[in-house]
């Protein structure tokens, strides 16, 4: 099995408490706090040794991040000038700025930085020639009586 998650300052205090009080064995521990019986002997050792439970790891864990903080601001800048690239095109222009990630990669971190992904529009919404004619027709229309348009309905 690999190896789970580090246990909680309050699960650690637990097992030094039960084992100052000297009343319990290891196995009673393990099963009365829901640890495993190694976790319980490892921090009996670091307590009879002088150690504090501390974790001995810091945030340092795991792979190192591919976009630092200036790479991301290099992918904003290439987002901005072409709306419409696609990632494959986006990611060949931050290969030219030294940033090797996956499309893969650049589409997450795009939807980290909060843009979105849409389709350009088919055509302009309301030219100010058809927001005219649309007035125009409504002015043509407007003394018409509620009778009349009854009939149309």
């Amino acid at each position: 099995m690999g190896k789970k998650r580090d246990l909680t300052p309050r699960k650690k205090a637990g097992i030094k408490a039960l084992i100052d009080a000297e009343m319990f064995s290891n196995r009673e521990i393990s099963t009365r706090l829901n640890v495993s019986e190694a976790s319980v002997r490892r921090i009996k050792k670091a307590v009879e040794s002088g150690k504090g439970l501390a974790p001995k790891r810091k945030k340092k864990c795991g792979r190192k991040p591919i976009f630092t903080p200036r790479s991301e601001r290099c992918l904003k800048k290439i987002c901005l000038q072409n709306r419409f690239a696609s990632t494959n095109i986006i990611r060949t222009k931050l290969k030219d700025a030294n940033v090797n990630a996956s499309e893969r990669t650049v589409r997450r971190k795009l939807k980290d930085l909060d843009f979105k992904a849409y389709r350009p529009a088919k055509k302009p919404k309301l030219t100010t020639a058809m927001k005219a004619r649309r007035l125009n027709w409504a002015k043509q229309w407007r003394e018409k009586d509620l009778d009349f348009w009854r009939t149309v309905i």
